[in-house]
């Protein structure tokens, strides 16, 4: 089987570009030659494949900076991850890796067009049943996690950072949530030390919060998500959301908001506490529990853990080529028009 993937790549990765360059590496280590399209060209697409971080470019993926989709130098392959891609470039699949982030129209769109659609988390399957979408349409294929590096680098009970939160300007990261919440808690819990992390100080940061400037992962995992006892995701709409199982898989206790992505790996009473969405009191008055019952917190980072460790890239590129096996097979069934759409399903 040959696979093709298509993104106008830029220098800054993001979560999202991350997980479509590991799908890449998960199915060349199977034996699927792939190849992956950077394009076309914009402002800010990378001007050279060195740009390209080398943990992006593992396995044998076979790598192409192009201007055009179809440029005549890229072999033709039996699917695409692009859903308008030429037709020599094989049958399309649309990645699914979130919902209310772009445009209702162009993610009405994607879920509508036709081919298979890859869904990185579990609750995207009910959003795009609410759009029409068949169920043998469909299939969940959650990221999987480096676990030599996201693994506990010290032990879950000898921790000096009380609560880690991330900071990030998109709005639906509900950084302004966080933000009550940390202003909460350093008010009435002084004792409990905070720390923040992200690219770019934030504007505001209540006094007594340390705040740790764009961290690569190796610091992420040894230093700061390996010496949590809390970890709190303030998100208000999360496709997946890696950061909140990297800092599980390092043994840190989950307080997350009921933000969709969060249900594979939030598990409400064995993993995390979970909350309403924009409820800083409410994740103030988790974390605060949490931090005062030792017992189940560290019951949580234990349980945490180990359900991180069901994430595995190896696992992923097993059920991804499964998928595609099918999809090529019977393609039919994934080519007809969508149903009706319906009301949400979330």
């Amino acid at each position: 089987m040959i696979a093709t993937f298509i993104y106008p790549s830029t220098g800054n990765v993001t979560g999202g570009e991350a997980v479509l360059y590991e799908f890449a590496n998960a199915l060349s280590r199977r034996g699927v030659e792939v190849h992956f399209l950077h394009g076309p060209s914009w402002p800010d697409r990378v001007s050279s494949l060195d740009e390209i971080p080398a943990v992006c470019r593992q396995a044998e993926v076979v790598h192409h900076l192009v201007d055009s989709v179809d440029d005549s130098t890229t072999p033709n392959s039996d699917v695409v991850f692009n859903s308008a891609a030429p037709a020599r470039l094989g049958l399309p699949i649309v990645v699914v890796q979130g919902h209310r982030m772009l445009s209702e129209e162009w993610e009405a769109d994607a879920f509508r067009s036709p081919g298979l659609k890859v869904c990185v988390a579990s609750w995207l399957l009910r959003i795009g049943a609410s759009y029409g979408v068949q169920p043998d349409r469909m299939v969940h294929v959650p990221p999987g996690l480096d676990h030599e590096l996201f693994r506990p680098h010290r032990p879950l009970a000898d921790r000096s950072i009380d609560v880690t939160v991330l900071h990030h300007p998109f709005r639906e990261k509900g950084w302004s949530t966080a933000l009550a919440m940390l202003e909460q808690l350093r008010a009435e819990r002084p004792d409990i030390q905070c720390t923040v992390f992200g690219r770019g100080v934030p504007d505001t940061l209540p006094e007594g919060v340390d705040f740790v400037d764009s961290p690569d992962h190796h610091r992420l995992a040894t230093e700061i998500y390996s010496d949590t006892r809390v970890f709190v995701q303030t998100s208000r709409n999360e496709g997946f959301g890696l950061t909140p199982l990297e800092a599980m898989a390092c043994g840190a206790a989950l307080v997350t908001t009921d933000c969709g992505g969060s249900e594979d790996y939030g598990l409400a009473g064995r993993t995390a506490d979970v909350v309403p969405v924009e409820n800083a009191p409410a994740l103030a008055r988790a974390v605060i529990a949490l931090h005062d019952d030792e017992p189940r917190r560290l019951a949580y980072a234990q349980a945490a853990v180990a359900h991180a460790r069901t994430f595995d890239w190896d696992a992923v590129g097993a059920r991804l080529e499964a998928a595609l096996a099918a999809y090529v097979a019977d393609p039919a069934p994934f080519l007809v028009e969508p149903g009706p759409q319906k009301p949400e399903l979330r």
